[in-house]
């Protein structure tokens, strides 16, 4: 696993607070507790570059993080907690909307979703507000060193059904442990160079 330079770019609540920036960006999206803060740690080898909270549900913002100079990552706030009354839903559609229409330099989702849990309503309606968009779509498998080998390749292929995703677009990952950050990296890579050209 090999280090990679990153740091916090900016932190925004609306569009105005976006990033003067051209590189490509890839937005981090799922349910609150999937390990989206984790992952996106485990991804550049730091402990605590993204924040993730005792609470649920905690980050309302866009959280924009350059790696390496050459890729900007976007960490999206959960849903699923954040989500679960109406005026938290409306501000994260608030927050994620405008993101998903204007921002030129999105150029793919790594949809996160725990491996032990069947995709929800919510992570189906991200995965096709993607597809909508015209994105790349990466599901990170996260917490797989949770389950079998087999429970695994049976989760996974059901994970890829209820999406409606290539089982190519899913890779396994055990964030703490490292484990499938380098299969990850190899797809952010590919993504990252296809939208420069």
């Amino acid at each position: 696993m090999q280090y990679h330079e990153a740091k916090l770019l900016a932190t925004a609540a609306d569009k105005t607070q976006w990033p003067k920036s051209e590189l490509p960006e890839i937005i981090f999206a799922g349910r609150s507790n999937a390990g989206k803060s984790t992952l996106i740690n485990g991804l550049v080898n730091r402990k605590n570059l993204a924040y993730s909270g005792k609470t649920p549900g905690k980050t309302r913002l866009l959280n924009f993080f350059i790696v390496d100079n050459k890729i900007v990552f976007t960490d999206a706030p959960g849903y699923g907690y954040a989500t679960s009354d109406a005026k938290s839903a409306l501000a994260f559609e608030k927050l994620i909307d405008p993101y998903f229409r204007e921002r030129k330099q999105l150029k793919g989702m790594i949809l996160v979703a725990d491996i032990r849990r069947v995709p929800s309503e919510d992570d189906i309606t991200m995965a096709d507000f993607a597809r909508k968009s015209h994105l790349a779509i990466i599901v990170a498998c996260t917490k797989a060193d949770k389950v079998s080998k087999n429970a695994a390749n049976n989760s996974m292929k059901k994970i890829a059904d209820t999406l409606g995703l290539s089982p190519r677009l899913l890779v396994p990952v055990a964030s703490l442990k490292k484990e499938g950050m380098d299969q990850l990296w190899e797809k952010i890579d590919q993504l990252a160079a296809q939208s420069q050209k």
